[in-house]
């Protein structure tokens, strides 16, 4: 016997979901298999598990899965979809017609206004006036001038029916797939020793579906980061989620099956000659850069606004949140509906408030400007998963920067664009050459002199990036011979780090020389 099911609960996965149906039905003594049918393709038939509770006195004895094939799609969504599109269809088939009979009308009408032969005949024959052929051809004119505007009405009318068939067209392929006519039904098997009510509850996985983080980060005056943890759920599983109890999870099902295991790693010999490869990149300010990028795109989309504005009285809902091992679980309150065309659902997880640590980071070689960053401890007990965050300056929008993924206690660092009152200028204070050789070799001397100036009404914690040229030959020394204030780091690959603290409307230079010595025969590249 059929058994109707509703879907009652969702927990989405990043890359799946488990469906909760649930259904009841009184049942006599004796053997029953239950039949819940027009299951989506999407489902894993291997994950179906069934469970029952009610006051009838049974056992469960099992759970199968089998494919049924249908003469017509059997989604009722489907169905009503596939009759609007035979509808469309009918009236294009209906609109063409008349479109075909004006055209063959209008060039009738054309043919009768060319006519002058027989109108020339007719007034040598006495048949006809003047004023009656011009009668004649004001009444042809004005038919042709109908004719037009219905063609153009009718032409505006088959556009809109093309475009709505169109859009209930990929509707429809996106909600019945490639197998239209093909579902799956589960087969509950109960026995019943007493008569009475017996609720059945069906869960399964199904794939094409899951959910992605988005953020927005809002650094406040007080120096607060308002933190909004949103999640996007999409789904083209086949079936309607209306109004479910949704769950999203941090857990990766598909990553616990089995331990990776290693294939053995070969080398060998090349036997054919190798091709020439380009040089690689200077390696020095790979890490300067790649830390600045982020900062210069925000930069960029600086002058972009942001439009929608938050309701300040508005209470927002969030989830609640609920860890069980390494799986983080936010329960959505109230219900939720996700249509199944794909189209994203976005939901609130949270809002919370952090509190970051404010500085300003500069690699003037680079861009001559401080970039203001803020690492910020992740005190909240989500788990903030890799997803896009747009970066807000109050209502200020000022970039847009992909979060990693961050677990409680766990430390984020972004930058929020330049800050103009933090000034910046480098310049090359000297270039010479030695004037006396030591032996066969040439010294050539190079001076830079940063200068920085603070004018907030704060102090300004600074972090200044500069480098030294790193030497690729082993006759060619590169020294720093003088730095005030001395670097707090300098590393092998040339790049020299100073921690520095300004206080308000302060001024100060940094000032460091280095020397580049080499045969005095050897041509050297890369220098200043």
């Amino acid at each position: 016997m059929a058994l109707d099911t509703t879907i009652t609960a969702v927990a989405v996965y990043t890359d799946r979901a488990r469906v909760t149906r649930t259904g009841a039905t009184k049942l006599e003594p004796g053997n029953h298999k239950l039949e819940i049918t027009e299951l989506p393709l999407a489902l894993d038939p291997a994950s179906v598990r069934a469970a029952a509770r009610g006051t009838a006195r049974a056992r469960l004895l099992g759970v199968d899965v089998k494919r049924r094939f249908y003469a017509e799609t059997p989604t009722a969504t489907a169905r009503e979809l596939e009759l609007k599109i035979e509808t469309l269809q009918d009236a294009i088939t209906s609109l063409d017609a008349q479109i075909a009979l004006l055209k063959e009308e209008r060039e009738a009408t054309r043919k009768l206004t060319q006519a002058t032969e027989h109108y020339a005949r007719g007034l040598a024959w006495g048949k006809t006036t003047a004023a009656d052929q011009m009668t004649f051809m004001d009444s042809l004119r004005q038919r042709a001038g109908e004719i037009d505007r219905s063609l153009l009405a009718l032409g505006i009318q088959r556009r809109s029916a093309e475009r709505e068939l169109q859009k209930l067209q990929r509707e429809l392929n996106q909600l019945r797939g490639a197998k239209a006519r093909e579902r799956y039904t589960a087969i509950v098997e109960v026995d019943v020793s007493e008569a009475g009510d017996l609720g059945v509850e069906l869960v399964y996985m199904a794939n094409n579906a899951g959910w992605t983080p988005l953020y927005d980060l809002r650094l406040l005056e007080n120096a607060t980061l308002e933190s909004s943890y949103l999640a996007q759920v999409t789904q083209q599983t086949g079936e309607n989620w209306n109004d479910v109890a949704l769950t999203l999870s941090t857990a990766r099902p598909a990553l616990a099956e089995t331990l990776p295991e290693l294939d053995p790693w070969y080398i060998g010999p090349v036997y054919r000659a190798e091709r020439h490869r380009a040089a690689p990149m200077p390696a020095p300010m790979q890490a300067v850069g790649g830390m600045l990028s982020a900062a210069t795109a925000a930069d960029e989309m600086k002058k972009e606004k942001f439009a929608q504005l938050e309701e300040a009285d508005a209470e927002v809902v969030t989830a609640t949140v609920e860890s069980s091992g390494a799986a983080v679980t936010y329960h959505v309150p109230g219900v939720v509906s996700v249509p199944p065309d794909g189209t994203p659902r976005k939901v609130t997880v949270a809002r919370f408030e952090l509190a970051p640590k404010l500085d300003y980071v500069s690699a003037p070689k680079l861009v001559a400007a401080a970039y203001r960053r803020a690492k910020v401890k992740n005190d909240s007990p989500y788990t903030l998963l890799p997803g896009p965050a747009n970066l807000f300056d109050s209502d200020e929008f000022i970039g847009a920067t992909e979060l990693e993924l961050t677990a409680p206690a766990g430390e984020l660092e972004l930058y929020l664009g330049v800050d103009d009152r933090v000034k910046i200028e480098r310049e090359l204070k000297r270039r010479d050459v030695d004037k006396k050789f030591i032996g066969n070799k040439l010294r050539l001397n190079y001076g830079y002199e940063i200068r920085l100036e603070n004018l907030l009404e704060a102090e300004a914690k600074l972090t200044l990036h500069d480098q030294l040229p790193v030497s690729r030959h082993e006759e060619i020394k590169v020294k720093l011979e003088f730095a005030d204030p001395k670097p707090t780091e300098q590393t092998e690959l040339g790049l020299v780090r100073w921690e520095l603290t300004l206080a308000p409307g302060e001024k100060r230079a940094v000032r460091f020389d280095f020397s580049v010595e080499h045969p005095k025969e050897m041509q050297v590249t890369g220098l200043p």
